[in-house]
């Protein structure tokens, strides 16, 4: 008979599961630099196929995709041939609320060699991109452009799956002019735009991201209502009637957040708003990601996931009262805010 602090032959195979968490990383990035999701979207293929394709060795190829199969990825029924499946599709690229780009961004040095030292941010309560790296996050990404092309390509995946919810609970009718702040190559702006044709939207980020907002806006015939700003969100915003924050609070600690939104609610013209974005932290506990993405702030930024209360408190010091809260998918809400 067992007591409770006794762990079973399931407990050791789930924490088995755990410990080879960062395999399984490595493995979904290798799934997306080789497009095998791609690939396998055409239909089945061996691993020779693949393999000829990509120019990488078959065995190896093969190797990797009896572990995708392991992991519900692929499927085999006759030891050679391998098809996808809906669990592989989060990986094929330029479909809504692609993790393609994602796979790759987390498992590039950017983000492995600061997690490498999470002993370090725990001992300390510090981010270590810095130690890492040899520079915070931006600047890294500003010397590596390839990576910080796959980041900027993972927030446009992320984003996408979620734009077209976000516009239609976002009332857009009586606003002319939308900021997307941080906003990457302008997705949720664009978004909104599409909704509403008589809205114009600019996007404010790093100078190196504006290439690709720019193209963006082009490719879905947005460049007449659309512009692209470099700059810096701590110094100021534009003048507009709606703030977009997607993703971008819970980069920043209180003070840099409140700095964000106080920026805002003095550039916001009468009747303005800020629409939040971000995933918000349940009960201690509750299934989701926010509790894991919490812990990628500390390591990587000077950040954190909140509760919805401490949304709440950071709005009303910025200048703002929350209007409503809205759920979507993945711990997302939707937070929409007046002045105060």
């Amino acid at each position: 008979m067992t007591t409770a602090l006794e762990a079973t032959d399931k407990d050791f195979e789930r924490m088995m599961q755990m410990l080879t968490g960062f395999f399984v990383t490595q493995i979904a990035s290798a799934v997306a630099t080789y497009s095998i999701a791609d690939h396998l979207a055409k239909g089945p293929a061996t691993a020779e196929k693949i393999a000829a394709i990509e120019g990488i060795d078959s065995t190896a190829t093969f190797r990797l995709l009896r572990a995708c199969a392991s992991l519900g990825l692929v499927s085999c029924d006759d030891g050679l041939t391998f098809s996808a499946t809906p669990l592989l599709g989060t990986l094929r690229t330029n479909v809504p609320g692609s993790l393609h780009s994602l796979a790759i961004a987390w498992s590039a040095p950017g983000h492995w060699l600061p997690w490498g030292r999470f002993s370090d941010a725990m001992r300390t309560g510090q981010r270590q991109t810095v130690p890492a790296l040899g520079a915070a996050i931006w600047d890294y990404y500003a010397q590596q452009p390839k990576e910080a092309a796959a980041f900027t390509n993972a927030m446009h995946g992320f984003t996408s799956g979620v734009a077209q919810e976000v516009a239609r609970l976002v009332d857009t009718s009586t606003a002319k002019l939308a900021v997307d702040i941080g906003g990457a190559s302008g997705t949720l702006v664009h978004s909104l735009m599409t909704a509403n044709p008589q809205l114009h939207g600019i996007i404010l980020d790093l100078p190196d991201v504006v290439p690709s907002a720019t193209a963006a806006a082009a490719a879905l015939g947005l460049a007449e209502r659309s512009r692209v700003l470099a700059g810096d969100f701590f110094a100021s915003v534009p003048e507009a009637d709606l703030y977009l924050l997607k993703h971008v609070l819970h980069d920043w600690d209180d003070g840099q957040g409140v700095r964000i939104l106080q920026n805002c609610r003095r550039a916001m013209r009468p009747g303005g708003r800020v629409i939040v974005i971000e995933m918000l932290l349940g009960e201690i506990g509750e299934p989701g990601p926010a509790p894991f993405m919490d812990l990628n702030m500390m390591v990587m930024l000077t950040g954190r996931e909140r509760r919805l209360s401490e949304y709440r408190t950071l709005l009303k010091q910025g200048g703002f009262r929350l209007d409503k809260s809205s759920p979507i998918r993945s711990s997302l809400a939707v937070i929409e805010a007046v002045a105060a």
